[in-house]
């Protein structure tokens, strides 16, 4: 007995010792593991503000790309999630990427002004000769895309919400066009925000573009959770349920006659 006891007292020291050692193993792990962890974010966040003041002269890109590329990337994820096919990602990756390209030439070199400049000059020769130089081509670049946008809400809003909707498609149409207008034909770019701006209108295209592409290609976001559920199971089961109530009458009906 005491040597049984003996036995016992050596194994819960050893089995002591171990447990302390494992403690001290899983303390550091913890610790690699924690500043592995740490590592990765001020690689990401720290990469990405770096990337931003580098290529686009402004940390604050680097963390409004960074976060728009996020969303895009969760968005295209949720969309395999759901079972979409590769073009409901791919096609308005491609729009995006051409959107951009378009977007940052035209801004990079100030096409938008030239030509608002051209015509400005041309009314202040002819129609608008008290037209301040220094404010002609924005006031050209608002008028024209003012316009264009505002036909174009007018169009789409009138024929969703009648008078009232392209009333309302007209005014919101000619503000966001003055904005816009004034920001491309009054203003002048770098190549540098250029390029920036141009990949946030390929990324925004993108986001708002797959989830427009997935009902387009009559994609139903519920059909692959649906295959979780065991249906051919649970439709046996319930038959077999039947079956059994079924026999159970019968039985009854035979014990009943008896």
């Amino acid at each position: 007995m005491g040597l049984a006891r003996a036995h016992l007292d050596l194994l819960k020291a050893e089995l002591d010792g171990i447990v302390e050692e494992i403690k001290v193993i899983a303390a550091l792990a913890g610790v690699i593991v924690a500043v592995a962890f740490f590592l990765s974010l001020l690689l990401a966040i720290g990469g990405t503000l770096f990337l931003g003041e580098w290529l686009f002269g402004s940390i604050g890109w680097g963390v409004a790309l960074g976060a728009l590329l996020s969303i895009a990337l969760i968005v295209a994820t949720a969309m395999v999630l759901v079972g979409a096919p590769r073009r409901v990602v791919a096609t308005p990756l491609t729009w995006g990427v051409v959107l951009g390209v378009v977007v940052s030439v035209v801004l990079g070199a100030n096409l938008a002004r030239r030509a608002a400049a051209h015509v400005a000059t041309q009314l202040r020769s002819g129609a608008l000769p008290n037209l301040d130089p220094a404010w002609a081509p924005a006031v050209v670049g608002i008028a024209v895309v003012a316009i264009v946008l505002g036909v174009i809400g007018l169009i789409a809003l009138g024929r969703v919400g009648g008078p009232g909707g392209a009333v309302a498609g007209l005014v919101l149409g000619a503000i966001a066009g003055g904005l816009i207008g004034w920001g491309w034909a009054g203003l002048t770019f770098s190549w540098h925000g250029a390029v920036a701006i141009g990949i946030t209108v390929g990324v925004l295209a993108w986001i708002t573009l797959m989830p427009a592409w997935m009902f387009r290609a009559g994609v139903d976001p519920t059909a692959r959770f649906r295959r979780l559920w065991p249906k051919e199971s649970y439709e046996t089961a319930m038959q077999t349920k039947e079956w059994l109530e079924s026999e159970w009458q019968k039985r009854r009906a035979r014990l009943g006659r008896t």
